[in-house]
């Protein structure tokens, strides 16, 4: 008997056993999962929310895996590096991307990403959905309390503003980007390898707005070194009343609403991308840490599994390119 005869009837005798033992090939993969030590990839310095909450999460989906889950912290190239790096792992579900809106619209926004994340991830679930304002620092606030100030000082220097970024078609810096082209806000980007950095560089005014969460800022608007001046939102947020929206302030044009994410690599089995999904939904809206989550970082736990976050990708990447196309966006 030939060897790939021999092949194929081990393949059927396999399969036969599995079906026998009443498990498809896909619930044998969820059933084995995890068999070793987990890895959340943080593509941020630590400090992010992602890290933040993944140092949350990970001791709570030990207790539930009964393996170590692990936070591995690789920022760089507007967090290309640990995709890449997610990209390259073994897919089956032991290697774990926390992404954000930004990982899925890189392909759209950043010219030196030479592949898609959207075809090589496989979308797991959305975590958190974030409330953003824009805030500036104490000697800026003293000149410009609003964004419509913020557009007539932005003219008075040869090169506008500066905007603390988390790098070239990141999430925080095209949803700013948008506001700021909108309501002609002259800027240059300043980026930077992480939230916190940003805030340093705010408080020392070598940057002069940056966009980050309420509680993120919380701090900071306590003691006077942060001042918010715009809200993302319809309507504003009751933390933070004073503070008008980007529709107040005039904006009309399309805004993302920022969020993050878990991805696998491409090829995982959906048995096993449904079992983590479920798993780590379960693990962030028990009683003991929902609420403490969502505090912690301005935002909400949205119901979500692999099938509705890869229609809400879907649906998203349709609003970026439309609206990239109206304003003559070219990839930075």
């Amino acid at each position: 008997m030939s060897f790939s005869r021999m092949n194929r009837r081990d393949a059927c005798l396999a399969l036969a056993g599995l079906l026998a033992g009443g498990l498809t090939p896909g619930l044998a993969a969820a059933s084995e999962f995890p068999g070793r030590q987990v890895t959340l990839i943080v593509p941020y310095e630590p400090g992010n929310t992602a890290d933040l909450w993944a140092r949350m999460i990970a001791p709570k989906l030990s207790a539930l895996w009964k393996q170590p889950v692990i936070v591995q912290n690789m920022p760089g190239a507007s967090t290309m590096i640990g995709v890449a790096y997610v990209m390259r792992s073994k897919p089956d579900g032991h290697t774990l991307l926390l992404g954000s809106l930004s990982t899925s619209m890189a392909k759209l926004t950043n010219a030196n990403v030479h592949f898609d994340p959207q075809v090589e991830l496989a979308p797991v679930l959305k975590y958190l959905k974030f409330k953003m304002v824009l805030a500036t620092n104490a000697v800026t606030y003293a000149k410009a309390k609003n964004l419509h100030e913020l557009a007539t000082l932005s003219e008075s220097a040869p090169g506008g503003i500066f905007y603390g970024g988390t790098g070239p078609g990141t999430a925080f810096n095209m949803s700013a980007g948008f506001v700021f082209r909108g309501l002609g806000v002259k800027y240059s980007e300043v980026n930077y390898n992480g939230t916190m950095p940003i805030m340093l560089a705010l408080i020392r005014n070598e940057v002069q707005v940056l966009e980050n969460t309420p509680a993120a800022l919380k701090g900071h608007i306590a003691d006077g070194s942060i001042y918010p001046i715009a809200a993302f939102g319809e309507e504003r947020f009751p933390e933070l009343p004073s503070v008008q929206t980007v529709r107040e302030a005039g904006y009309r044009g399309f805004y993302p609403v920022l969020w993050n994410g878990v991805f696998a690599p491409k090829g995982t089995p959906s048995s096993v991308l449904d079992r983590i999904a479920a798993d780590i939904y379960a693990a962030s809206t028990a009683p003991d840490i929902k609420n403490r989550i969502e505090s912690t970082f301005s935002g909400f736990i949205p119901k979500s599994n692999p099938q509705l976050f890869a229609q809400e990708i879907e649906t998203e990447t349709k609003q970026w390119r439309d609206f990239l196309a109206s304003i003559h966006f070219k990839p930075q």
